[in-house]
């Protein structure tokens, strides 16, 4: 009688895990990428630079800079050492109020791949906090632990994109709204 349990058992373990391995195999929905303009791109980080030293008045950066931006730099910056078969092919970032989701797209073998990250930032004092909060393989939604395999490649995308992480954590204040960065460079009142 515990033969047919197990037998049972086991076939429904690894069709669990077959629909897992589907679910993360599609590729999530990705925000819609505006076309590339190069030249509004390039400018948003000398903006942030030149809104950092200046602090005069606050900055916003639609949702559509930022992946435009993306669009350009990123996918120059990081290398892809497998070549055709496995490629980076961008990233990016779907703005929420007080969390980003920042979407990694690879194509392996010509199919695309996608790996989601919720970000939230906080600051302590002096210090800005980048949490990551929860993620995703293709549409398998996962807990943080899980997402522990992509810290390299975060790693890779904060090292391609460092000179405009160090613009953005001059501010004063950083919100994440509904599509949009709010950037506030003024010294908070004393």
């Amino acid at each position: 009688m515990i033969r047919p349990l197990l037998n049972i058992l086991r076939l429904l373990v690894i069709s669990a895990l077959a629909g897992a391995a589907w679910v993360a195999h599609r590729p999530a929905a990705l925000p819609i990428s505006p076309p590339a303009n190069h030249a509004q791109a390039d400018d948003i980080l000398d903006m942030m630079r030149q809104t950092a030293i200046k602090r005069a008045a606050v900055m916003e950066i639609s949702e559509a800079e930022v992946n435009r931006h993306l669009a350009t730099t990123l996918t120059a910056r990081i290398a892809n050492p497998l070549g055709d078969w496995a490629a980076f092919d961008g990233a990016r970032l779907d703005l929420e109020p007080n969390s980003a989701r920042l979407f990694l797209i690879w194509k392996l073998k010509g199919h695309v791949r996608t790996v989601s990250v919720d970000l939230a930032i906080s600051r302590d004092e002096d210090h800005f906090n980048v949490e990551l909060l929860r993620g995703s393989y293709g549409h398998l939604d996962m807990p943080r632990g899980m997402m522990r395999p992509l810290y390299p490649v975060l790693r890779a995308v904060a090292e391609a994109l460092d000179p405009e992480i160090r613009a953005l954590f001059q501010m004063t204040k950083i919100t994440i709204a509904k599509d949009k960065l709010v950037l506030d460079p003024r010294f908070p009142p004393a």
